[in-house]
């Protein structure tokens, strides 16, 4: 193979530092050029690093699904272990896959259907607040907003804690750690965490701050097993079938965290840029609406109207095209490899955008259009599968992303039956591509309530 292939084509830049530069300086910009100016697959270096990157939806089902056994995640994943531990984002190999088998049963549909009621009156608190408060007719910051609510229901669903008094000191926590690891990922030089510099000490205390309420839970809850729904109570209790092995401590802290951390701020930043969207177009909101009418007539959603609000999640599909949270994914080659008649090598990195794909004209008409009739089922039957991945995909895809839908779609059809969105007109939308995608400096919308 090795004499046979040549890399792919791709962006040259300085030997050794590569492409660095561009790729700080606008990621997204460089990705979308990158995978427009060079057909399905193409190469470049960043710092030292061989970076694959995939355009095509053939060669992403190769790597995350095909040939997943060659590929572990990408390098940048060993700075989320720094908090998030070897939970099942960031684990490997035989202990990923006991701790898969593990925690699976805890996001069947069924155990998920049982936090509707939670899903739905958290967000019911958050919009009678909003009423007490005298915040409607005039900006709110949507993406705070959804932080917090997001925050309680993976606190209730996931340890039955209501985290409403800790959610401004988590909300900052998060962002703190968030934001490190982003600069970690493009600095050339890497500190070690037990140096005491400023960003390290600002790294600690954050950290800190989630493990304390998080390992006070779990070490209540194995001193005193409890029947509480909830889905540490289903990893607690989770037994493998194949060895009998269960969690303990560390292993229950870092499932927890990762849950925790990753349950709620990508569902948070999904439903901020779906009400952006609805925001600014009205023709979409004025359809929404319309179904919400039609198949609630003003009662609170429950489970069993989950399946009737069909346009309410092609809204949330469709939002998840052109603003996917997971906007990013890495993979770390194991052994050589080819795709697109093109050499991969061992130790290779990997790198596939939804960002870009969800938005490339080849798969997608008027890509850059906000359009949920595209998720119909008469729209959706041809699509390639991997034209479209929020989730990811493969023996990876992300394990809640069932419990990700259902929240979204109770907490968008209550706040659309309750209230209009529009822009504030001083607002100019920015995108923050960290580890998750955000919208820079908050999202303020001009809340009002429907009549």
């Amino acid at each position: 193979m090795r004499q046979t292939l040549q890399r792919p084509p791709g962006p040259k830049g300085p030997p050794w530092l590569g492409s660095a530069l561009e790729i700080s300086k606008d990621t997204i910009g460089f990705l979308t050029r990158t995978a427009r100016n060079y057909e399905g697959v193409s190469h470049f270096k960043a710092i030292g690093m061989r970076i694959i990157y995939l355009t095509a939806p053939e060669h992403i089902k190769h790597v995350l699904q095909t040939n997943n056994k060659n590929y572990l995640k990408g390098s940048n994943y060993r700075f989320l272990r720094m908090f998030l531990g070897r939970g099942l984002l960031t684990n490997e190999g035989e202990s990923w896959l006991l701790h898969r088998r593990l925690a699976q049963p805890a996001f069947h549909r069924k155990p998920i259907s049982s936090f509707a009621k939670t899903m739905s009156s958290y967000t019911i608190e958050m919009a009678e607040q909003w009423k007490v408060d005298k915040r409607l007719n005039q900006p709110i910051d949507i993406h705070k907003e959804m932080m917090a609510v997001t925050l309680r229901i993976v606190g209730q669903t996931l340890m039955s804690k209501d985290l409403n008094v800790s959610a401004a000191e988590i909300g900052v926590s998060l962002g703190i750690l968030i934001e490190n690891i982003y600069v970690r990922v493009h600095e050339v030089i890497h500190w070690p965490l037990w140096l005491p510099t400023p960003a390290n000490l600002r790294f600690k205390r954050a950290r800190n701050v989630i493990d304390k309420i998080i390992l006070k839970v779990i070490d209540e809850r194995l001193e005193n097993p409890s029947d509480k729904l909830d889905l540490l109570s289903m990893l607690v209790n989770a037994k493998d079938e194949e060895t009998g092995e269960v969690m303990d401590r560390k292993q229950l802290r870092d499932e927890v965290m990762t849950i925790f951390t990753a349950g709620h701020e990508t569902s948070a930043n999904a439903l901020t840029w779906t009400l952006y969207l609805i925001a600014k177009y009205p023709n979409v909101s004025e359809k929404l609406y319309a179904e919400l009418s039609s198949v609630l007539g003003g009662r609170t959603p429950e489970m069993a109207d989950v399946p009737k609000l069909k346009y309410t999640l092609q809204v949330i599909e469709e939002s998840m095209r052109l603003f996917p949270p997971a906007w990013i994914i890495e993979r770390h080659a194991l052994g050589e490899d080819q795709v697109g008649g093109f050499r991969i090598g061992k130790g290779d990195e990997i790198m596939m955008a939804p960002y870009v794909m969800h938005r490339d004209p080849k798969f997608w008409k008027n890509p850059d259009e906000f359009d949920p009739e595209r998720f119909s089922d008469e729209q959706s039957k041809d699509r390639n599968r991997y034209a479209y991945f929020p989730f990811g995909g493969g023996p990876r895809i992300c394990i809640g992303s069932n419990f990700a839908l259902l929240e979204m779609q109770l907490v968008l059809a209550i706040l659309c039956q309750k209230f209009t969105f529009s822009i504030d007109p001083d607002y100019q939308v920015a995108l923050e591509p960290l580890i998750t995608l955000r919208p820079k400096g908050g999202m303020p919308l001009i809340v009002k309530e429907r009549v």
